[in-house]
């Protein structure tokens, strides 16, 4: 298991309300995604990570995607309640990507809107990892 999916548990449930129902947003989005992953095919190819804080607290709920010499995604903004289909989604993509590209067109459309950052993998220059479609930029 070398890809991994950090949720931030500290993440409001949303920009009005920490809490719905006892829990934050992220805690709830942690344990959706958990159960939902159990049965996912998948599975074996991630660990499921909590974090405390992301530092993206205006864009909550925040889950990042990791992998060794793969590009680092941050998405916000996921509804801790129905965003797990697209989390899942994505997260196949980016296990079948050699270098953990998703393109735009491709990423599920929550996480198309809720990019926070890509971040190239650490030690490999950036050039190798560019993209010369503006499509991609995003």
């Amino acid at each position: 298991m070398t890809h991994t999916i950090q949720v931030c548990i500290r993440c409001n449930f949303t920009k009005t309300a920490e809490e719905k129902d006892g829990l934050r947003g992220g805690t709830q989005l942690y344990q959706n995604l958990m159960k939902k992953s159990e049965k996912w095919p998948s599975k074996d190819h991630f660990t499921i990570e909590t974090t405390r804080c992301m530092g993206a607290c205006s864009a909550a709920c925040v889950v990042a995607f990791q992998a060794p010499g793969k590009i680092a995604w941050v998405f916000g903004g996921l509804n801790p309640r129905f965003s797990i289909p697209s989390l899942l989604e994505f997260a196949e993509k980016y296990h079948a990507s050699a270098d953990g590209m998703v393109p735009y067109a491709e990423r599920p459309p929550e996480l198309a809107a809720g990019l926070i950052t890509r971040l190239h993998p650490v030690g490999g220059p950036p050039a190798s990892m560019a993209t010369t479609d503006e499509a991609d930029c995003a």
